[in-house]
This record gives structure tokens, C-alpha cells and sequence, in this order.
């Protein structure tokens, strides 16, 4: 099987030899090709060359399309900063603040050559757009301001995630209309957790974002893509509306954070997991046991006979205070144990 039918394989279960791997970075393996919208041509340093084959991070010092000013003490770019503005600082400035346009020149600079390497090698294609509605609005509005509208302004709140979610549709129509139907899946972020529960009530999730989130995976559906949503923290009140929401993938980094076992009852057979070692409790540690239990676990709780898993790498070592050496051992044990015997 090539690398795009393992993936579609898990994704639909429909009994895949293996599990997916995306190792690209680190291990030099995997079934995925990822490629990044761009910013456009006139909002970004065209003195090197831009291709949607690697992703263009925030440059500390400097205003990023959306008027965001960026701060990061790190060069490496494990740490992508903080936002130290706020764009939107009254409600009344949504009026004339002047979103992006998802359609304009150069967001998608090299995307042929990159479809064409990727359709080569048999892979499956995911296009990042990052951020996609709840971080981009706390970048936009401050995250306490956005935290604390959520409850004193929600009627503003939703206009904005209304608008927010009009780019990313428009950002899906214009990878449709470009890529001629060779991107397979819309791939976005939004971290909804911390370490304890939600940042926001379910209740208010429900009403305010879930309806915006289940717009842009319709249209992405509607171009033929699935969606890879990547959240981190726990997430557990809402793991069921993203499944209701129309998610295909969930990467999830902290699997120990938010319970295997608990997370297995709920969506086992349902969404398909891509699912990293935990960075937190597990990968740190550098104990190959410890890797090793867990690859076996994450393989018996969230496949199943019939597929539904993908392992992936954690691309920031430095950050979470690992070695190359132990995401290599990961890999390994999900090239181990992530055979489907039929």
C-alpha cells in the first residue's frame, strides 16, 4: 500500500496492513506530505525563496499580517512567542480592522511542484492552516479579554468567530481550486485545553464555536478533504463534538494528560487518533519502558482491528526536554507494534 491508502485507510477503517506513521522530520519516515499556506507575497520577506513545502513562523519584532506584533527569545523556532498587542482592542474597532484575504497572490507559491513530489512518493497531502478560530481570535483580542467576552460579550464574540471562519472557508476553496482535488485533508489548530479542563464552559463552546468549527470542516468536505485538527490539553468535555463537528483526525500529543483509557470508551472506532507519546510524562523521561508501554497501549486502546491510528513525532525536542534518540525509539515501537494481524 502506498503511504496515501495506509492513511485513508485509518481514517475510514478499512482494515490498513499498518497504522499511519508521520516521522518526516525526525525519523525520515511516514505517509504524509505537509504543506503551509503562505502569507501573501506582499505581506512577507521575498529575499528567500517561498515555497508551501515549509512553514514561514512569526518574526519576533515584527507585525504579522494580521497586525499581531510578535515576541520570542527563541532562535531555533521550537518556541513561536507571544503576541504582545492587541489588534482588536475595543469592539468597536471589528468595524474597520481589515481581515486578510484568504485569496490573495502567494499563499500557495510552489504548490504544484510540492503536489507533484508528494503524488511521486504515493503520500498523503495535509495542508496546515493554523490557528483556526479560538487562538487567532485570543492573538486578535487578548486572551483574557477573549476569555471574559466569551461571557460579557458573546453576540461580539461570535461575529468574530463568524469572520474567522470565513477565511479558513476561503483559505479551503482556494487549496480546492488550485490543487485540483490533490490535497487530501485541511489540517488546523486551536488548543481548547489546559492541564485540568476546558478554558471555556462546554456550554459556551457549543453555542458559540462549535457551529463556526462544523461550517469550515462542511466546506472542506464539500473539497473533498478531510479534517486533521490538532488540540492540546484536556479536552475530554468536547472530544464528542469533534466528532459531531465532522474532525477525521485528532492529533494528540498528551495522550497520559488526557486518560487513554477514558479517551478509548469515547471515541475508540469513531475518529481517527494521530497520536504522539506524551511530551510531557512519557518522552522526557528518555526510558525506553516507559516509550514502550505506551506505543503498545496507544496501539491497543485507539486502533482497532480495522485501523484508526496514526503515530507521529513531536518536532521540538529541545522544548519539551528530549533527545532524538528517544523519538527514534518511538518510532521504532510503533513500526513494532502497529502491524494489523487479520
Amino acid at each position: 500500500m502506498t503511504g496515501y491508502e495506509i492513511i485513508k485507510k485509518n481514517i475510514r477503517f478499512e482494515n490498513p496492513e499498518r497504522i499511519g506513521l508521520r516521522f518526516d522530520r525526525i525519523g525520515g519516515k511516514g505517509d504524509v506530505c505537509r504543506i503551509f499556506v503562505l502569507p501573501p507575497r506582499d505581506k512577507r520577506d521575498n529575499s528567500v525563496p517561498c515555497t508551501v513545502s515549509k512553514k514561514i513562523r512569526p518574526v519576533s519584532g515584527e507585525h504579522d499580517e494580521w497586525g499581531c506584533l510578535w515576541e520570542s527569545d527563541d532562535a531555533t523556532g521550537s518556541d513561536m512567542g507571544q503576541v504582545v498587542n492587541i489588534p482588536i482592542e475595543e469592539w468597536e474597532d471589528l468595524e474597520t480592522y481589515e481581515f486578510p484575504d484568504a485569496k490573495a497572490e502567494g499563499r500557495f507559491d510552489g504548490l504544484k511542484e510540492a503536489l507533484d513530489a508528494a503524488e511521486e512518493k504515493g503520500l498523503y497531502v495535509q495542508l496546515n492552516s493554523p490557528q483556526c478560530i479560538f487562538e487567532r481570535m485570543h492573538f486578535l483580542r487578548g486572551f483574557e479579554n477573549t476569555l471574559m467576552d466569551c461571557i460579557t460579550d458573546p453576540e461580539e464574540i461570535e461575529a468574530l468567530a463568524i469572520k474567522l471562519a470565513d477565511y479558513q472557508i476561503g483559505i479551503i476553496e482556494e487549496a480546492y481550486r488550485l490543487g485540483e482535488g490533490r490535497i487530501h485533508c485541511y489540517d488546523t489548530t486551536d488548543d481548547w485545553g489546559t492541564q485540568q479542563s476546558l478554558m471555556i464552559s462546554p456550554t459556551i463552546f457549543r453555542e458559540i464555536f462549535k457551529p463556526q468549527y462544523k461550517r469550515v470542516f462542511d466546506k472542506a468536505h464539500a473539497c473533498k478533504m478531510d479534517v486533521r485538527l490538532h488540540t492540546d490539553g484536556k479536552i475530554n468535555d468536547i472530544l464528542e463534538d469533534f466528532i459531531e463537528m465532522g474532525v477525521d483526525i485528532l492529533n494528540i500529543h498528551q495522550p497520559r494528560l488526557v486518560d487513554i483509557d477514558e479517551v478509548s470508551k469515547i471515541a475508540r472506532g469513531r475518529i481517527c487518533f494521530e497520536a504522539a507519546v506524551d511530551i510531557q510524562a512519557t518522552l522526557p523521561t528518555g526510558d525506553k519502558k516507559l516509550i514502550e508501554e505506551e506505543v503498545k497501549e496507544l496501539v491497543e486502546k485507539w486502533a482497532t482491528p480495522s485501523g484508526g491510528l496514526i503515530g507521529v513525532e513531536y518536532g521540538y525536542l529541545k522544548s519539551i526536554g528530549t533527545t532524538e534518540e528517544s523519538m527514534l525509539f518511538a518510532l521504532e515501537c510503533f513500526e513494532k507494534y502497529g502491524t494489523f494481524h487479520k
